[in-house]
């Protein structure tokens, strides 16, 4: 039984080996947690970003993360955009006895090429401070059990702290085109490129670098009407993800910054992501919920999956966007 749970303990905390590794179907409503890069590149002076996600909720100890992270263009010139980052992140499974807490701040820097800073290159540099943690306080083993099962006991073995903290690294490059009724972009980042030791029992183990690529674009259709498309590929070691899907959005006023909106992503042998969200003004609010669509069906029952995001780009007073980028 021991081994049971200790197994129990190491396969949840597989799911949560820090920001870098954090698993989102609304991948677009997180940008700094896909790329660096997207730093400063929001259509708006400063932009606030949350999302969370609940998962196998039916078996009545969800995995839950929660994400929050807020980026400002403190230099704008005509050359160019210098933006600055901040994220948050939490994750946890089995009611809390396995999470993982990461904070990061970054900085991306946009060239502009072109006259009219419609098309921009930009770069940009994460540093991580992660932190895990088992608490084996609150697990029953094997040992513990005489007759009834008694806390109090000694486990029988050395398990360690139960804690990690590691510093890393993560870098992104970004091209972005945007007009006041379409835009574009494509990037590709790097996490964990130090290749930190994150193991938080006894023995140590070192996750590889994730690699991501992400592109997409949002354009009006019509007089009244949008869609927003997007991809994101990410590849770890020999595991690879790759979601793909669209967004129709119905604008419901004359202004035409009020919309609502209505998509599918599919996130390849694995899940159907029906979403659904509103923009008013500078705020958006999406919802979105995993069907699986997997061969492992009892397993995939259990998922459960519910997301929800909120996404907030202050106006840029000099240039009037219709649409909000989905970046």
């Amino acid at each position: 039984m021991k081994k049971l749970i200790l197994t129990m303990a190491i396969c949840a905390g597989s799911y949560i080996v820090g920001a870098q590794t954090y698993h989102q179907s609304q991948f677009y409503s997180t940008p700094l947690l896909v790329n660096p890069a997207a730093a400063g590149n929001a259509s708006g002076p400063y932009r606030f970003a949350a999302n969370y996600r609940s998962q196998w909720r039916s078996t009545g100890s969800p995995y839950t993360t929660f994400t929050a992270s807020g980026d400002a263009q403190v230099l704008k010139t005509a050359s160019g955009v210098l933006g600055l980052g901040l994220t948050f992140l939490n994750d946890k499974a089995m009611d809390g006895v396995v999470q993982t807490n990461s904070i990061s701040f970054g900085t991306g820097y946009h060239i502009a090429l072109d006259a009219d800073n419609v098309q921009r290159l930009g770069i940009g540099f994460q540093g991580t401070y992660n932190e895990r943690r088992v608490d084996f306080a609150r697990l029953q083993f094997e040992n513990q059990f005489n007759g009834e099962y008694n806390p109090a006991l000694p486990i029988g073995e050395e398990l360690g702290s139960g804690k990690k903290q590691y510093f890393d690294l993560n870098a992104g490059a970004l091209y972005s085109f945007s007009l006041e009724d379409k835009s574009l972009f494509a990037g590709v980042s790097m996490f964990n490129i130090l290749k930190q030791e994150e193991g938080y029992m006894t023995e140590q183990f070192k996750a590889p670098s994730l690699i991501s690529v992400m592109a997409g674009g949002d354009m009006s259709v019509g007089f009244n009407n949008s869609l927003y498309f997007s991809g994101n590929y990410r590849k770890q070691g020999t595991s690879n993800e790759l979601t793909l899907g669209a967004a129709w959005g119905m604008f419901i006023d004359q202004t035409g910054f009020t919309s609502f909106r209505l998509g599918m992503w599919h996130r390849v042998n694995d899940a159907l992501i029906p979403y659904a969200g509103v923009t008013y003004k500078g705020l958006q609010v999406g919802t979105s919920f995993d069907y699986n669509v997997s061969k492992q069906k009892t397993q995939s029952q259990l998922r459960n999956t519910f997301e929800i995001s909120v996404v907030y780009t202050a106006e840029d007073k000099d240039q009037l966007m219709r649409l909000i980028q989905w970046y």
